[in-house]
């Protein structure tokens, strides 16, 4: 029940003196916490920010008065609760209406782990790389999904200590991040890696980097494991001749574009390499899809570029726009909830489409 921002939310709802009282409890595992200021925020067409804190009962729980219901039920006003422990800031997820705050609900926080100062190697649940040609450079949309599988918070050693690092292909440029669950002010570059400082709880954290190439001669390296690393190649684009991952379709990602689609799973210290191949060469490119409009939401969602489907007005307040995002993520949270059962990549572009949701409702925040 609930959509995590990072983990967990808290709450139930009741009527106390004609108002909509909210409960939670923070817990490490089966320990309340009982030390810490626990925040409520709201996000509705009027308003977003902090409204409420209070502090941890000694039991680990908390109460917040619900302000302006009146004994109403919740409408139109979501809630979010977040709470730091350890140097680490936890939010809840989004409370959009009684039926979801029947019960106690927990947030649950994590012991906190000094990694080396060099930082320590992840696996890879994730890695899609979009490729496009832009005048003399070609624009490169990295998206990483790094899991820590461990049960415990990772943070720096020191000021100046990194959580986990990556390497890059060599001669990248201009590198930003453009959208993620990682503080873009703790992501760093050097000549041939990007650095994180932030905290990485348990489970999976989601970066969007976008940064250019002289050209498509290049290597991108993918030490340790990945799960599944996806390339996208935007045509009209030279042949190519790409090592490691097999062709597999052209897919469109947005209208009046296509892509080549490789891909590759269960990598290994793998160098996935590019290469441009002579047009009398065969075409490096596997069966053509005979859907043209294929709605690959697993890409376009981790991408940064907008999925398929009901989407957000053209003009419309960034108030409302937290609105719609977190009411899309709680659909798509009350569809898993059903107990269906989805076929594997049914289930994994739910789940990219719900990371891309969360990126951009941090975007806003």
């Amino acid at each position: 029940m609930g959509f995590w921002l990072w983990i967990g939310l808290v709450a139930s709802i009741g009527l106390l003196d004609g108002q909509v009282l909210l409960k939670g409890q923070v817990i490490r595992g089966d320990v309340p916490i009982t030390d810490g200021l626990v925040m409520l925020h709201s996000v509705s067409s009027m308003r977003a920010g902090q409204v409420d804190s209070v502090n941890l009962s000694k039991q680990g729980l908390f109460e917040f008065l619900l302000p302006g219901s009146n004994g109403e039920p919740v409408v139109g006003e979501l809630y979010i609760a977040s709470v730091e422990y350890q140097g680490v800031l936890y939010f809840g997820s989004a409370v959009t209406d009684e039926a979801q705050l029947e019960d106690l609900y927990t947030i649950p926080v994590f012991e906190s782990k000094s990694v080396n100062t060099e930082g320590v190697a992840l696996p890879l649940k994730v890695r899609n790389i979009l490729l496009e040609n832009n005048l003399n450079t070609w624009e490169v949309r990295d998206v990483i999904a790094v899991e820590n599988p461990r049960s415990e918070t990772l943070i720096p050693t020191g000021d100046d200590g990194i959580v986990w690092s990556y390497p890059l292909p060599d001669g990248f440029s201009e590198p930003r991040v453009v959208r993620g669950e990682l503080p873009p002010e703790d992501v760093l570059f050097t000549e041939n890696r990007v650095l994180v400082k932030a905290p990485i709880p348990p489970g999976e954290r989601m970066l969007v980097i976008l940064y250019q190439l002289p050209e498509l001669d290049v290597i991108f390296p993918a030490p340790g494991i990945t799960e599944t690393f996806e390339m996208f190649v935007k045509e009209p684009s030279p042949s190519l001749q790409v090592t490691d991952l097999d062709p597999l379709d052209v897919v469109s990602l947005e209208p009046g574009s296509t892509y080549r689609r490789y891909t590759g799973s269960n990598l290994v210290d793998a160098n996935i390499s590019v290469i441009e191949v002579n047009e009398s060469d065969p075409y490096p490119l596997g069966r053509i899809s005979l859907a043209v409009a294929i709605l690959l939401i697993s890409v376009v969602a981790l991408s940064g570029m907008g999925y398929i489907g009901p989407s957000r007005p053209a003009e419309i307040s960034p108030l409302e726009h937290k609105r719609f995002l977190l009411l899309k993520i709680a659909q798509l949270d009350q569809l898993r909830e059903k107990g269906i059962k989805l076929e594997e990549e049914e289930d994994y572009k739910l789940q990219a489409e719900r990371t891309e949701l969360l990126a951009q409702l941090k975007d806003q925040s």
